[in-house]
């Protein structure tokens, strides 16, 4: 979505999907995100044999990490501050450097008098598609074009 593009809870419909958009998530980006989130390297995260030390095959993408790339996704495709609310439950670990297939489905439309709600379904998955890392719902709100 361009920033000139601006989406109005005219334009979607349910049963309207978005994506998949198809994200991966680098080494250095982890080490990066966890220098920010004050979780340094080495860990679980970053490095191999930390991993192993808490049972994982290989390190992972953080959760937090994780939660904010289908955010990005969702205001990406809506625009910034229609994300109301986002519940995501996690069914597998998140490798670093595979492509993230992050699918959308418009589950529910609403008007009430506090707004337009758009309801969604979300899965994240890696190569295999029903296998997903995460599934979820999340609520956005989009402004009327009147």
């Amino acid at each position: 979505m361009t920033e000139s593009a601006k989406l109005y809870f005219e334009d979607v419909e349910l049963g309207d999907e978005i994506g998949p958009a198809i994200v991966s998530v680098s080494d250095d980006q982890v080490v990066d995100f966890c220098s920010l989130w004050g979780n340094p390297a080495p860990n679980r995260f970053t490095d191999q044999e930390q991993a192993e030390k808490v049972g994982l095959a290989e390190p992972i993408v953080p959760g937090i990490m994780s939660m904010a790339l289908v955010s990005r996704v969702l205001t990406d495709w809506a625009g910034a501050g229609t994300l109301a609310d986002l519940d995501l439950v996690f069914r597998g670990t998140i490798p670093h450097n595979q492509p993230l297939h992050v699918g959308v489905l418009i589950s529910d439309t609403e008007q009430d008098e506090s707004g337009n709600h758009v309801q969604c379904d979300i899965t994240m998955t890696g190569p295999v598609p029903d296998r997903p890392y995460i599934i979820g719902t999340a609520q956005l709100n989009l402004p009327s074009r009147s």
